[in-house]
Formats: structure tokens, sequence, C-alpha cells
């Protein structure tokens, strides 16, 4: 077959300004794949395979390719992203877009000499062009991973699928099962982010929005420090309460929300309190009080209960792309790593920031001992206590407590101490252990009757400690009733949602797509609330908008009152 070298050039303008110049050096500064052929169907429709010795891979059906690609199709009945392992001509593609069953997708392709040789010999501008497509060429595990990561949003594209081109896969098959395993991960990532969101999307939002006035209150700078110790809750924090009463002088006390009350019924005070739930239960955790004085550090979306409970209350900001957005145009918060999802992961970061060269960190067992969820003294005692009845008392509420985990399973030490561990108690200890090898300071973890850890005792490369820092907010460069106002016009001003939500989203502009982006956490939370009546993206998107713009006027007419 002829080569065109228009043709080329066209495909290649196609993935320029569609899918980036890098997408299109790696194909234009490959080497064209000497083993690519071109085979007619039965219809005379062109087939494109690879010569891989002992048979040919073909990409398509050598009798009717559009029949099967239809066929295919079919089979597919969710609109939603979908992840395609390898191009060939593109009849698997085009034939789901047809469908409308694509609200975005990702074309994944290695061997970029394969894909050259392709595009020399067929024009495939009309897929390559198409705006909800996404081509990777040769994709490190990162890229592939930031791919998925940055553009499939479960709330506005709902299902995910994959679906491999067979004769692709078979020419690169340890690529592609790669590729599949790098998937599999980040959805699962996803997944397990998405279903939280779906529970507090809301409360972040609403509390972060209610917290705004005080948080622009000035605060004097806490730290630096040179030593921390952290208290977490685990039950074996009961064994270590005179080690931290009689601790290094100097060394400044964290504690976590949850082990605040066990310290002060044994009449320890922290330095500090670190507390990142967003739900009012958090507020049992102070009911015997906040020292006076004693700085209470709260991410912007805790609850505005707990908010008040402290005089001196300061603000950092986490993960939440509110906190982000507000962290740029009101007031620059610190930033905490609180991705663990637990506030012992917080409570470390706080003292990495705070320029501590060595953390000591108790009670963090990460599992059950003995079926024992908590430290005695921690809230879920008294909360349980005025619970119990002659027909449920005390022991079997903590019974309750412990079996409702459907991951429940028990490990022994064979020296007669056994836990039971959880799958989040599991994913808690391995962030810790991931943040912990990235630390500059050296975490010293006491494990008492805990888990086993590693990498949770390191000594910081020489030199990479940072020496001086404070924690302190940055002056607020407007007040909070200016960045509310201009806050709900944004909202307001943004254009309607139509049936096509990802086309929307991406057909935004930048400042339009950060606004939306503060607000998608509480559109998972409405989808959850759907239930089985599912909504339209574009329904969902635009009741989101109505309740985020609603919730942020009525905190500003709380103001003006």
């Amino acid at each position: 077959m002829m080569l065109d070298p228009q043709l080329f050039e066209r495909n290649m303008l196609a993935i320029a300004s569609q899918h980036g110049p890098l997408c299109a050096d790696r194909v234009r500064f490959s080497a064209s794949d000497p083993r690519v052929g071109i085979s007619s169907s039965r219809e005379g429709l062109l087939v494109p395979f690879v010569d891989l010795g002992d048979h040919h891979a073909y990409m398509h059906s050598r009798v009717d390719p559009i029949r099967e690609a239809e066929r295919l199709a079919s089979e597919y009945k969710k609109p939603g992203f979908y992840a395609f392992l390898g191009l060939g001509a593109g009849y698997t593609v085009e034939a789901l877009l047809a469908a409308d069953r694509v609200s975005r997708g990702l074309i994944i392709e290695y061997e970029a000499g394969i894909l050259r040789a392709v595009l020399e010999r067929l024009d495939l501008t009309h897929v390559l062009g198409d705006r909800r497509l996404k081509l990777l060429v040769d994709p490190t595990d990162e890229e592939l991973d930031s791919a998925v990561s940055s553009t499939y949003v479960p709330a506005v594209n709902g299902y995910f699928g994959t679906i491999p081109l067979r004769g692709r896969t078979d020419a690169a098959p340890e690529s592609y099962k790669r590729a599949a395993d790098v998937i599999r991960g980040t959805i699962s990532v996803i997944s397990d982010d998405y279903s939280v969101q779906s529970f507090f999307g809301k409360r972040w939002f609403s509390n972060i929005v209610r917290n705004l006035a005080v948080s622009a209150r000035p605060t004097p700078p806490v730290g630096p420090i040179r030593e921390a110790v952290v208290t977490a809750a685990g039950p074996s924090l009961e064994l270590y309460f005179d080690d931290i009463a009689n601790r290094p002088r100097g060394a400044f006390l964290i504690a976590t929300d949850t082990s605040l009350r066990a310290l002060l019924e044994r009449g320890i005070t922290p330095d500090a309190v670190i507390s990142i739930d967003c739900q009012h239960i958090s507020y049992y955790h102070f009911t015997l009080g906040l020292p006076e004085n004693t700085p209470l550090f709260l991410d912007l979306a805790s609850p505005p209960t707990v908010t008040r409970m402290a005089t001196r209350p300061y603000f950092f900001s986490s993960g939440h792309p509110l906190s982000r957005y507000i962290t740029s145009r009101f007031r620059a918060f610190p930033v905490l790593d609180t991705s663990g999802g637990n506030v012992t992961h917080a409570a470390v970061s706080l003292a990495e920031y705070l320029g501590a060269s060595t953390i000591r960190l108790y009670g963090a067992d990460f599992s059950y001992p003995f079926g024992k969820t908590y430290a005695r003294g921690t809230y879920i005692y008294p909360y349980f206590d005025i619970r119990q009845s002659r027909t449920h008392p005390l022991e079997a509420l903590f019974s309750d407590f412990l079996y409702r985990n459907h991951s429940l399973t028990r490990e022994d030490d064979g020296d007669g101490c056994f836990r039971y561990v959880t799958k989040p108690l599991v994913a808690y200890r391995e962030r810790l252990e991931k943040l912990s090898s990235m630390l500059s300071c050296t975490l010293d973890r006491v494990r008492g009757y805990g888990v086993v850890t590693t990498n949770t005792v390191d000594v910081p490369p020489t030199g990479s400690r940072s020496t001086g820092r404070v924690f302190a907010a940055g002056r607020a460069f407007q007040s909070p009733e200016q960045f509310l106002s201009t806050y709900a016009s944004d909202i307001q001003s943004l254009p309607t949602p139509y049936r096509h939500a990802s086309s929307y989203l991406d057909g935004l502009g930048a400042h339009e797509k950060d606004v939306w982006t503060t607000m998608l956490p509480s559109a998972a939370a409405f989808h959850r609330e759907a239930g089985d009546n599912t909504l339209e993206p574009s329904e969902l998107l635009a009741q989101t908008r109505s309740w985020c713009e609603l919730v942020v006027r009525q905190e500003l007419s709380r103001g003006a009152d």
C-alpha cells in the first residue's frame, strides 16, 4: 500500500491540536514499525495488523469490522468514561461514539511506531479530532494514573469501562496488562475518595462557608518546635500516660481530638489539639472542654460547633477544592497533609510543619487490640454509658460497635496477644507508612499492642529538615463578605449545564472550571442521595449549583444580621 505523507500530516495535526505536542512528538519521532500491514475486509474496509511472526494480529474483523464494532458497542448499555486499550483503525471507538456511550474517553497506545505506521496509511482524523477523547502514547504509569484521575469524575461520567482491542493487546501484552493494572488501581482510589465525598461533600461545603468569618480573625504564630509528641486514641495509649506526662521539657504535645478527653481525665494538658472530622460527633471529644489558650488546629471543613469551642482556632487548608480555592483568593492558610483520612496522619503532618526533628507517636494501633476499640476515657465511653440499658448493657454496645465492620479479621502474635483489623485501618496504616517515608524528620511510633508497621522510624536526609517554620495564616486579601459575595455571583453566572455534562465542563473557561471544581464533592453527595432515581449529569450539576449558591447567600444573610 502506497504511503501518503499528507495523510500522515493530517492525522498529526489532529493529534497536536487535540491531544498536545508531547503526544504528537512521541508519534512523529518514532520509527514506523515495519511489522504493520493493511488487509481488506470482505466489504473492502481497511484492517491493520501486526506481523508477530507465527501469526498476524488483526486489529478488527476481516469480515465486517463495522458490524463487529457496532455489536460490541451494543453490549455497553451505560454512557460513561471508557478507556480504549488500542486504537487500530478506530472502528470500535467510532461505534461507541456514534452510540452516544462515551462521555469521556482515553485511547492508550503503546509502541508508538505501530501507531505511526497505521497513521501513515489510514485517515483517523474523525476519531482523533473528537473532543471527548484523549490519546496517550507510550504513557508512563504516572502519566496514565494522572490522566485517569484528572479526567474521570464519577458524579459526571458515571460508569467506567475498559475496552481492549485484541490485535493491539496481543502485540504488546505486557504493556497493556500493566496499563490495565494501573487503571484498576487508580479507579479503586477514585472510588474510595468518591465514596467519602458522597457522604460528606455537602457537609464539607457548608462547614467551610460557615467557618469563613471566624477564619479571618488574626492569630499569633505557633512554633517552631524541636521535638513533638503525638497522641492517638488507640487502646495502647493507656500504657503510656506516665511517659507522656513526664515527657522531656520542651517536647510539644499534640493531641488528636479523639485522645484529648483521655489526656484531660489524667491531668495531662496538651500544647495543641488537632481536629479534621467534619461531622457533628466531633463535639463529643470536647465534653471536658478545651484548656484555655490551647491552640486548636482545625480543617476549614470542621463543624462550626467545634470551632466555637476554641478561643484560639488555627485553620489550615486540606485537599478539599473549596479550601484550596479560598487559600488562593481569600487568605493563605497553611496546608497540611490530610490524605491519610484520619486525624493521626494530620497530627504527624502538623508536627513536621512546625519543624520537629523527631516525632514520638503513642496510641496509633491501627487495630483493635484484644477487641478493644479506643483508650479508656475517650468519647465513646461516656457516649455509650448514657445509652446502655438492662437489655443492652455497655458490653453489648461495644461489641456492636466492633462487629459492625464487615471487613473484620483477626491477627494473633502467638504470645496471647491478638487484635482485629479492618480494611480502613489497614489503609490508614499504609498511608502513614507512606507519609513516614517522605518526612524530613524521624517518626518513632511506640507500638504497644498495635499492628507492626514499617518505615516509621526514619533518619531524615542530611540538610532536608526545615527549620524555624511557624504556623501562621497570611493577611486576608479581602473581607469574608466580599469573598462570599463574589463567589456567589461567580456560581450564579456559570453557564447552564447541558446534556453532555463532560463537554459542558470541558468548554468552560479556566476560572469557571475552578468554581465548578469547588462544588463537585457536593455533586457526589447529591448523586448518592438520589439513589435509584438517578439524575442525568446535567440535572445533577444544575441541582448542585443551586444548592451551593443558596448556602453561600444564606451565610451572607447571617453576616448581614
